[in-house]
């Protein structure tokens, strides 16, 4: 890696002909292609990639590029520790980590550009150009402003995931739909998805919320907080080389066997058969 930081790195390569990088330790990466063309591989699914595209490779997936001309990349790695306010950091990012899960656990992991939405596209790519300035610039406040730039990408890339997820649900209360997104990026802060919490920030009464949310989604809040934080650990298991016991903590699991336990009742497998099956 070209820029390396203590959350994240920057890498611009040119290939004429793929080769295989080492990625270990990384969450996801956002691939932004410069220049060039060719199909991108996923799990044995190609499609075509060209000049602008943005796409998100997960750490532990089967990839490549099948290239047709030659072609400049720019790679962005995440970890997980993106999200773990620095002591000299002003701004807390720690609860951008819920960000980071939704967008991995509502991606389809197939190849292809990654952003639908053409307005949410031209300005990822501009945020992404302005990451390259500052990758070019390498000067003393460069990595806090890429570091605060890829907040931005990140939330547009949430946008994204939660339009997918309400796609072809129909939600008329406008509240609910802002109480799901809410609880969707807020999974992983127990203090901000209780009842208590969610009922005085939404205005809806502690006493009614659980009628309120079984009616609007068909299903109780608490199956809905835990079939969410399943996904997310499903996505985690599969597509990273975290640890059970470290995706079992950061989900608010009492510990990885009762991870487990749950996966099993809900999916009818472990986390270790699932890690292996990928």
């Amino acid at each position: 890696m070209d820029f390396l930081h203590d959350s994240f790195a920057l890498e611009i390569a040119s290939y004429a002909e793929w080769q295989e990088r080492s990625r270990t330790n990384n969450f996801f990466e956002l691939v932004y292609i410069l220049e060039g063309k060719g199909l991108q591989s996923v799990n044995h699914i190609q499609l075509p990639f060209h000049e602008n595209d943005i796409h998100l490779l997960p750490a532990a997936k089967c990839y490549k590029y099948l290239i047709e001309e030659s072609t400049r990349f720019l790679f962005v790695r995440f970890t997980s520790s993106y999200f773990v306010p620095l002591s000299n950091d002003q701004v807390d990012y720690s609860s951008w980590f819920s960000r980071l899960n939704f967008i991995l656990a509502n991606h389809h992991h197939h190849p292809g550009e990654l952003i639908q939405d053409l307005g949410d596209r031209t300005q990822v790519k501009k945020l992404l150009d302005a990451v390259l300035y500052e990758y070019e610039k390498k000067d003393i406040c460069s990595a806090f402003i890429i570091r605060t730039t890829l907040v931005s990408i990140l939330a547009i890339l949430s946008r994204n995931a939660q339009k997918r997820v309400l796609d072809g649900k129909m939600i008329s209360d406008s509240k609910f739909a802002d109480l799901l997104s809410f609880v969707n990026f807020h999974i992983t802060n127990k203090n901000r998805i209780t009842v208590d919490y969610l009922s005085e920030h939404f205005g809806i009464s502690a006493t009614y919320f659980s009628e309120y949310f079984r009616r609007n989604s068909g299903e109780s809040y608490k199956d809905y907080v835990l079939k969410s934080k399943l996904k997310i650990a499903e996505s985690r298991v599969v597509y990273t080389t975290t640890s059970i016991k470290e995706i079992a903590w950061e989900l608010g699991f009492t510990d990885s066997s009762h991870l487990n336990k749950m996966m099993k009742r809900h999916y009818g497998k472990g986390m270790l058969q699932l890690r292996k099956g990928r």
